[in-house]
C-alpha cells in the first residue's frame, strides 16, 4: 500500500500522464522535429559521457590511455552532432540506427548459430525456431540503410509508442492513487 502523503498528490501524476500523452501525440504528429530532437540528444549525450569520461581518468588506471581517447571521440561526436544541420543530424541518427539493427541482428545470428554446435541436444535444437528473428533485424537494417525515411517513421514510432505508454501508466497510478487514498 502507498503512503498517505502520496496518495494526497494524485493529481501530479495524472498531470504528468496527459503531459506525456500529449507529447508522444505531437511526437507522432511532428516526426521531423521529433528526429531532430533525438538527435540532438543524442549529441548532447556524447558530449556529457565524453566529459565525464576524460575527467574521471585516473593515472593509476593502467587503461587510462583508452579511457581518454574514447572520452575524446565522445567529445568529438557530441559536438559533431549538436553542430550539424538540422536535415544531416536526422540523416546520421537514422543511418546510425539502421546500422546498429544491423550489428545487432547479425551479432544475434552468430549467437544462434554457435549455438546449433552445442554438445547438449537441447540447447542445439533450441536455436531452429527462434533464428528467424536475428533473420528479419538483419533484413530491417538493410531496410533501414536503403531508406532513412522508414528508419525515422521508425525511431519516431517506437519512441512516440513508449512517451504514450508511459503517460497511460501515470494516469492510470495517478487515479489509483486517488482511489486508494
Amino acid at each position: 500500500m502507498t503512503n498517505t502523503r502520496e496518495n494526497n498528490n494524485w493529481w501530479l501524476t495524472v498531470i504528468i500522464g496527459i503531459l506525456f500523452i500529449i507529447i508522444g501525440i505531437w511526437s507522432l504528429l511532428t516526426p521531423a522535429s521529433t528526429l531532430l530532437t533525438i538527435a540532438y540528444f543524442v549529441g548532447f549525450m556524447f558530449l556529457m559521457t565524453g566529459i565525464f569520461e576524460v575527467f574521471s581518468v585516473s593515472a593509476g588506471n593502467s587503461n587510462w590511455g583508452w579511457s581518454l581517447l574514447s572520452g575524446a571521440i565522445d567529445i568529438i561526436i557530441g559536438v559533431l552532432f549538436i553542430s550539424m544541420p538540422a536535415g544531416e543530424a536526422i540523416l546520421v541518427i537514422c543511418f546510425l540506427f539502421g546500422f546498429w539493427v544491423l550489428f545487432r541482428s547479425f551479432l544475434g545470428l552468430g549467437i544462434i548459430l554457435s549455438l546449433k554446435n552445442s554438445d547438449v541436444p537441447a540447447i542445439a535444437n533450441s536455436s531452429k525456431g527462434i533464428m528467424l528473428l536475428p533473420i528479419i533485424g538483419i533484413i530491417l537494417g538493410f531496410v533501414f540503410l536503403m531508406s532513412p525515411i522508414v528508419a525515422g517513421g521508425f525511431i519516431v514510432g517506437i519512441f512516440s509508442v513508449a512517451i504514450i505508454s508511459f503517460g497511460i501508466f501515470e494516469l492510470y497510478w495517478g487515479f489509483f492513487l486517488k482511489k486508494n487514498s
